[in-house]
């Protein structure tokens, strides 16, 4: 969370291995506007970011928040189907029958529909039991 007004300065990369191949990228997930190194951003956006640059996150006239992720790619074949992310199709095939057969676990209610109305905003429930709700 970045305070309305502040900025934060996300250094480069600085790890043993060279940065080459590192993929970095900030996410504004919440907050009405914002800045990276000068380009404004007035909605909820991603930005890619060269990792072995210092990068300034400003924050406009309300706070921010913001995910950062930096990673390398895992140097393997990756298959992706629906939310199944696997090396093989075959792997993705038996995760699917897996999935239809025990719904990974069992599903401990009654009906497959959605627990909520469409209509409720996104939301979030805390361990403590708060809820916070996202303003639409």
């Amino acid at each position: 969370k970045i305070g309305a007004g502040s900025s934060f300065t996300l250094p480069k990369y600085a790890g043993p291995r060279p940065a080459d191949g590192i993929h970095r990228n900030i996410y504004v997930f919440a907050g009405k506007t914002a800045s990276i190194d000068g380009m404004a951003l007035n909605s909820t956006k991603r930005v890619k970011v060269r990792p072995d640059m210092d990068v300034t996150i400003d924050a406009g006239s309300g706070p921010v928040d913001v995910l950062v992720l930096q990673g390398r790619d895992i140097g393997e074949k990756v298959v992706q189907r629906g939310p199944f992310v696997m090396s093989t199709p075959d792997e993705i095939r038996q995760a699917t029958l897996d999935y239809q057969r025990t719904e990974f676990g069992g599903w401990k209610f009654n009906s497959d529909s959605v627990v909520q109305g469409r209509d409720r905003p996104r939301f979030m429930t805390y361990a403590d039991g708060q809820v916070e709700e996202r303003p639409r």
